[in-house]
C-alpha cells in the first residue's frame, strides 16, 4: 500500500473519530446529563457534541469528494485533514486558562500515560489526521 493511501487512510479514521468518540465520552450522565451539569452546561456539551459529529462528517464529505487515489484533489484531503486538527488540538491550550480541569468534578481523574485521559484521546485525533498529512505531504514528493 502506498504512502498516500495509508495518509487517506489515517485521515479517515481521524474524521470518523471525531464523529463518534464525542457520543460515547460525553453524551452520558456522567457529563452532559449529569446532575451537576446545569442547564447552560449541558447546551454546552449537546453544541460540542453535535459539532464535533457535524465535522467529522464534512472530512469525510471533503475526502469523498477529493475523487479516488489516482487524481485526488489535494486541497480538499488537506481541509479534511484540518478539521479534526483545528477541533481537538486546542483542547491542550485551554490548561493555560486558570481553574479549568480536563477532569470531571465528582470522578477519579483518569490518566493513560501520565496525561488526562480526555487529552490523550483528543490529541491522538489530532495526530492521526497530521500523520495522515504528512504521508500525504511524503507521497507527493517520491517520484
Amino acid at each position: 500500500m502506498t504512502l498516500a493511501r495509508w495518509g487517506r487512510r489515517l485521515i479517515t479514521g481521524s474524521a470518523v473519530a471525531s464523529a463518534t468518540l464525542p457520543w460515547l465520552a460525553d453524551w452520558n450522565h456522567g457529563h452532559t446529563f449529569g446532575p451537576e451539569y446545569g442547564p447552560h452546561a449541558r447546551w454546552h456539551g449537546t453544541s460540542e457534541v453535535l459539532g464535533a459529529t457535524a465535522e467529522g462528517v464534512l472530512a469525510l464529505w471533503l475526502l469523498r469528494a477529493a475523487g479516488d487515489e489516482h487524481r485526488p484533489d489535494e486541497r480538499l484531503l488537506v481541509a479534511a485533514a484540518l478539521l479534526p486538527i483545528v477541533r481537538w488540538a486546542p483542547f491542550n491550550l485551554t490548561l493555560l486558562v486558570p481553574g479549568t480541569s480536563p477532569y470531571d468534578q465528582h470522578r477519579i481523574p483518569q490518566r493513560v500515560l501520565g496525561m488526562p485521559a480526555a487529552l490523550l484521546s483528543q490529541d491522538l485525533i489530532a495526530a492521526t489526521a497530521a500523520a495522515g498529512l504528512l504521508l500525504r505531504r511524503l507521497a507527493r514528493r517520491r517520484p
